[in-house]
């Protein structure tokens, strides 16, 4: 098998389509095992005087080899729902390399190797990266309770894996609250104000599942849509309830999909965890390797964004109240809110917004996004076609500096019904330069959840859509830009989500600049470019009336923020989300909001650490306003961007590259609580 096993040769891009269930565990369990012989070798032969190639880059090695074909194996998990036999070898495959990243993380022996490396006289010459990456890899060992007792390293272990499980047992009662819910239509007048393409959509999803007519299902396109265009009041009041009570007591078959116990003994799993390792709570021990300095300080920075905003929520309830009465609509209820904010956009902007998506269409927008690239940063964006890929849909760009590829860039850019319904950016390699001095080519891959194209209906993006482009795209030059040679410095995978959603951030900016949406907006049809005053029109209606997003954003912070610090209060989950919620009086939930279960940043990686977006949010306004003053197309600022933060990769605090890309210091006022905030886009 090792002969001819796909996931054991050596390989520039990944053999998806050579890859089958058979591979799986004979492949994993081969590399678990080389791994141990390495571990046991280096520990043998650095006893005396530990050295970095033979110790740094030989783990290293080891574990690069055991990540990619992991995240190889999960990204073909994403598209074999049905395949049994996969699902049964990856999740083993997945036990297999949780333990033995367990017992990595335990193993005093190779810890105290590290520490040996740390303490020598060599160190002390190490250059800045190399000191960084071995303090991140001491830093990692010390948070994973290396230095704890062994019967407190026993309770540790049981912790780790209790929580894993349960954080799988939420999104899996997520998948199926959400199939547990759909919506046949029969006749197309109850859809009116959705568009063609929508409607086309939800044909389809019907047909497929063996009827006529139409049928809705909870996915984030859809409820996007009808929460925003449907002119049929009682399908939005029914949408919304069932969006919102999802996994939840108040949904259909709660007594199996209901979150609520799950979350309750996560949040206690997490505080224990945290006060095992010295922690006072969970949000403490997430800051331990990101920008703010405490809890306080996080809680201060949100509500002081939360004070900033409210002055706008007021103005845009008064206003929509105002016109719900000229649309015969009263009290205004939550489902109400965002079909009369886009309504009222339209009526003052003069339909700004009305078939802005088609200027935008996939194939032409990401064209352009690459040529944009290439001016401000100085590679060249070809794209391969003759490669395997793991959907139909997926597609590869190769980038290049001087003629050499540098790293690659795999797009996914629809939603598929087996895959996760957000969109996100992943790494299947990370930069690294080898004992010999070779380098492994950094890999991105760009999972978005745009809705299908047809032969009728190509995919055309709204503006949101298009900020999510821009977003996930930031991430993957982040990741293929870095030049750093350690591997637990390059790349999106290696950084504190503070760090790495920073560059997602700042490409959003590009999207609000007129001069910018001018020169990438052209009609998928007739070519006809957009203009300026069309653009400046449409910016200013996306940007009205968006308080209440922003105010959901700091909700959800907020509430993520005091349910991992407040643990041990008395209060119940639903208790901490409503006395959050009249933190926020002005943002209008209703009575049955169960958003907490459904939530699935709670258990993606971003518990204690959905302020982040905000934080990042603010410090790339801050950034971008070098952009603006040098001009949105200027290439050498857009080469300044990128040796300032991509480059070093995570070697150096963004407060440090933002100073020198700034040429003056980002002072810690910038997040303070008495700071006027700076909006992020």
């Amino acid at each position: 098998m090792s002969d001819t096993n796909p996931l054991l040769q050596r390989w520039t891009l990944p053999p998806w389509s050579a890859i089958r269930a058979e591979h799986l565990v004979p492949a994993i369990n081969a590399i678990i095992s080389a791994n141990h012989q390495v571990i046991t070798q280096v520990i043998a032969s650095q006893t005396e005087h530990p050295g970095w190639d033979d110790l740094v880059v030989a783990v290293d090695e080891a574990e690069a080899r055991l990540d990619e074909t992991m995240a190889i194996i999960e990204t073909l998990s994403s598209v074999k729902p049905d395949d049994t036999d996969w699902l049964r070898e990856s999740a083993l495959c997945s036990l297999a390399a949780d333990q033995y990243r367990a017992d990595k993380a335990a193993n005093l022996a190779l810890y105290r190797t590290y520490q040996r490396l740390a303490n020598s006289s060599i160190a002390a010459s190490f250059d800045d990266q190399r000191k960084a990456s071995l303090a991140k890899i001491l830093r990692k060992f010390r948070l994973s309770g290396i230095e704890l007792q062994r019967a407190q390293q026993q309770t540790l272990a049981r912790l780790n894996h209790d929580i894993r499980q349960l954080e799988q047992l939420f999104l899996s009662n997520l998948e199926l609250a959400d199939a547990a819910w759909s919506k046949r239509i029969a006749d197309v007048t109850q859809l009116e104000g959705l568009s063609a393409a929508v409607q086309a959509r939800l044909a389809r999803n019907a047909k497929q599942a063996g009827f006529d007519g139409w049928l809705l299902t909870l996915d984030r396109n859809t409820y996007q849509h009808v929460m925003t265009h449907s002119q049929n009041r009682a399908l939005r009041e029914e949408y919304y309830l069932a969006w919102f009570s999802r996994a939840s007591d108040q949904a259909p078959q709660a007594n199996k999909t209901d979150n609520h116990p799950v979350l309750t003994v996560l949040v206690g799993l997490r505080h224990e965890k945290a006060r095992l390792l010295g922690f006072e709570n969970f949000v403490q021990f997430r800051l331990e390797n990101r920008m703010a300095a405490s809890p306080e300080q996080v809680d201060a920075f949100v509500r002081q964004q939360v004070a900033s905003n409210t002055p706008a929520l007021q103005r845009d309830a008064q206003a929509l109240k105002a016109f719900a009465l000229t649309q015969g609509i009263a009290p205004i209820q939550p489902w109400d809110e965002d079909f009369l904010a886009e309504q009222l956009r339209l009526r003052q902007l003069n339909g700004a917004l009305k078939s802005l998506r088609e200027y935008f269409p996939l194939d032409g927008t990401l064209r352009r996004l690459c040529l944009f690239s290439e001016h401000m940063f100085g590679v060249k964006i070809v794209e391969q076609t003759a490669v395997s890929h793991w959907h139909q849909s997926v597609r590869l760009l190769e980038v290049r500096e001087y003629e050499q590829v540098i790293g690659y860039i795999y797009i996914d850019p629809y939603h598929h019904e087996e895959s996760t319904d957000y969109a996100f950016t992943s790494a299947l390699r990370v930069r690294r330069i080898n004992a010999e001095g070779r380098p492994s080519l950094p890999i991105a891959s760009l999972h978005s959840n745009f809705p299908p194209a047809t032969k009728d209906h190509p995919c055309l993006l709204s503006h949101e859509n298009l900020r999510v482009l821009f977003h996930e795209f930031g991430h993957c030059l982040q990741h293929v830009f870095t030049r750093s040679p350690h591997r637990n410095l390059s790349g999106i995978s290696q950084m504190a989500r503070d760090t790495a959603e920073f560059a997602g951030q700042l490409f959003e900016h590009w999207c609000l600049s007129s001069e910018f949406l001018v020169w990438l907006g052209a009609h998928y049809q007739s070519g006809e470019r957009l203009t300026k005053a069309r653009a400046e029109t449409a910016l200013a209606a996306i940007s009205a009336h968006t308080s209440r997003t922003t105010a959901m954003l700091l909700m959800t912070a907020l509430f993520d923020l005091e349910l991992h610090r407040s643990h041990g209060d008395g209060r119940s989950i639903q208790q901490v989300f409503e006395d959050v919620q009249r933190d926020i009086p002005h943002l209008q939930l209703s009575g049955y909001h169960r958003l907490a279960y459904s939530f699935d940043y709670l258990v993606t990686g971003y518990a204690a650490s959905v302020y982040a977006y905000k934080w990042s949010g603010v410090l790339a306004s801050e950034v971008f306003k070098r952009f603006q003053r040098d001009g949105v197309f200027a290439p050498q600022t857009g080469r300044d961007f990128r040796e300032a933060f991509f480059a070093p990769g995570d070697s150096r605090s963004l407060l440090k590259a933002a100073h020198g890309f700034l040429g003056e210091p980002v002072t810690a006022q910038l997040f303070a609580a008495d700071t006027p905030a700076v909006t992020s886009g």
